[in-house]
């Protein structure tokens, strides 16, 4: 019963407003006067529309407006729907000429001017998007909203100057308001006009003149634009406030890092991080952010000052000295880092990115058996992760342990996924201790499976073309890998002796010979093997008593062969046993 009541209301109401509308429209000259029936009958379809429109049917809506200005082409109310009902369809040429007309039978109608408006500015038609929001806001001096649209029409048009007038009515009408300030400084920067931007901040200072988020606003603006003078007042003002503002110190560091004074930027950051009231997270992100990258020699100082620092105002929080024990690894001081980390993860263990800077600490330390002993723990913790194996599977070759080596690293390997750089690795590896072992049929296996997963492996092509030069074995595979490492790491002296030494075993003398002289001129002569090998070149090209030279000079370095005695002895090439 409700819903009839209603319903009856709202059709009573609507032909009202439909009857209304045919008065207006009848006193139009060249219209034609409709009957009483008419006026009832597209007062009637207009009615249904907005009905079907209000339950959620645009299509039914937009027939029974349709059947309505098929009776009176010249209702402003039926154009003003059916437009909107074609825009919400993007069909906004169709609707700005509905809109056009509605406003043109009816002018004096607010709404039909703000569709008429808003559609010309959709299809382009600026000049009367902006005409007719001038109209509106001249009757409507008091609509904020007209006003602001105006203000806006301005702007997207590009007329600053007048966008600017605009906005300062509103603010005659609201008063000073930061919101506004804002929108005006923009359109100053658009002109180009900082003194007058300048000028807005200073204006809204002057409404709270305690308020330090304004001086803020105005630092940020001037260091942008260039105006180091007035942005600095800014920022003294801010701490003369309010001197335990954490953030000031840090804007202050900032704007002298720009100015180029690091000194004062370092100093100033260093001030803010001491501040108990900002958070040790928001320290570290502004930390990061100060030192990206590699630091240079000063720089890791600082960084480091800056991380005690942190660990004496929060002493209680693990970040603080977790970040100390990083930057220690990341600036090579490898036994500060580690007695650091140590005692992070004797508090908190679930970090595994700590431990594999443990880890690596232990590796660059060369301490082989502390190496082993953390891996152990790290494995214990984090099973899958691969890397620990990887780093312990390193710790037992080095200590010669290698049955213990290849154990771990072949349970390692199965956790690799999606990484074949880090498989490769540890087929790498595999393929050295197999062939430490003399088990060469394991050892070529693993180093094709290492090609295999990274074919730009230069380690693993290298050293698989030496092993296979020494055996004599496949000495054409031997040599192509042994190119191939050159071309990839070119300025590798042992990769350029490995190619040489595959072409000596190949018989290819004078092509061995002119690779090795590159391997000498790129640092080769602080080898005992390069030497000793360009000797051995050397003898079968027929030059023995330089060969001698070559030979005598290989015997002061410690890596040689050990018949390396007995061909100085001797005056002979002699072929070491494998």
């Amino acid at each position: 019963m409700k819903f009839k009541i209603s319903f009856l209301i709202v059709l009573t109401t609507l032909l009202f407003y439909s009857c209304g509308t045919l008065k207006k429209t009848a006193s139009k000259k060249n219209v034609k006067k409709l009957t009483q029936e008419e006026k009832f009958k597209e007062a009637d379809y207009f009615a249904q529309s907005a009905i079907k429109r209000i339950t959620g049917d645009p299509v039914k809506s937009g027939e029974m407006l349709d059947k309505a200005l098929e009776i009176d082409p010249y209702d402003p109310a039926a154009l003003y729907e059916k437009s909107r009902l074609l825009a919400a369809t993007g069909k906004y040429g169709e609707a700005y000429e509905m809109a056009k007309k509605s406003v043109e039978i009816d002018s004096a109608n607010k709404w039909y001017k703000v569709n008429y408006a808003n559609l010309a500015k959709r299809v382009e038609k600026y000049d009367e998007y902006i005409k007719t929001y001038k109209e509106l806001v001249k009757k409507y001096p008091e609509n904020l909203d007209f006003l602001s649209e105006l203000a806006f029409a301005y702007y997207y048009t590009g007329d600053y100057e007048n966008a600017v007038k605009e906005y300062k009515k509103i603010e005659e009408q609201i008063g000073i308001n930061e919101a506004i300030v804002n929108q005006i400084v923009r359109l100053y920067g658009k002109l180009g006009e900082k003194d007058k931007a300048v000028e807005e901040y200073e204006k809204l200072i002057k409404t709270d003149p305690e308020n330090t988020h304004y001086y803020a606003v105005l630092a940020e603006f001037c260091v942008k634009n260039n105006m180091p003078e007035k942005a600095l007042w800014a920022y003294k003002k801010i701490e003369k406030i309010n001197p335990d503002d954490p953030y000031v110190h840090i804007s202050l560091s900032d704007f002298y890092r720009k100015q180029g004074d690091t000194l004062k930027s370092f100093e100033e950051l260093k001030k803010g991080m001491m501040n108990k009231d900002m958070d040790l997270g928001t320290k570290i992100q502004l930390l990061v952010g100060y030192y990206p990258g590699d630091l240079t020699g000063e720089q890791q100082k600082q960084a480091l000052e800056l991380a005690k620092i942190l660990m004496s105002v929060h002493p209680d929080d693990p970040r603080s000295k977790s970040l100390y024990g990083s930057l220690l690894y990341q600036t090579e001081k490898y036994e500060e880092a580690r007695k650091i980390l140590k005692e992070v993860l004797a508090v908190d263990s679930t970090n595994y990115a700590l431990w594999e800077q443990l880890l690596f600490s232990d590796y660059d330390l060369k301490d082989y058996k502390e190496l082993v002993k953390t891996a152990d723990r790290v494995i214990n913790l984090f099973p899958s992760q691969p890397l620990p194996y990887l780093l312990q599977g390193l710790g037992y070759y080095m200590l010669k342990d290698y049955k213990k080596a290849i154990k771990v690293l072949e349970t390692g390997k199965d956790f690799v996924v999606g990484k074949n750089e880090l498989l490769s690795e540890f087929y790498s590896y595999l393929g050295e201790l197999y062939y430490q072992l003399k088990d060469y049929d394991k050892s070529f296996s693993s180093y094709d499976k290492a090609l295999e997963a990274n074919p730009d492996n230069s380690m693993v092509l290298n050293n698989y073309a030496y092993y296979l030069s020494l055996m004599k074995k496949d000495l054409d595979k031997a040599a192509e890998m042994a190119k191939r490492a050159v071309n990839l790491d070119q300025g590798n002296y042992n990769n350029i002796d490995t190619y040489a030494w595959v072409l000596f075993q190949q018989g290819k003398y004078k092509e061995a010979e002119k690779w090795q002289k590159i391997a000498l001129k790129k640092g080769g002569y602080d080898s005992g093997v390069i030497l000793e090998h360009y000797g051995d070149i050397l003898f079968m090209l027929g030059d023995v008593d330089k060969a001698v030279q070559y030979w005598k000079k290989a015997l002061t370095h410690k890596e040689h062969s050990k018949v390396l005695e007995k061909k100085i002895k001797n005056r002979k090439y002699y072929e070491e046993k494998n």
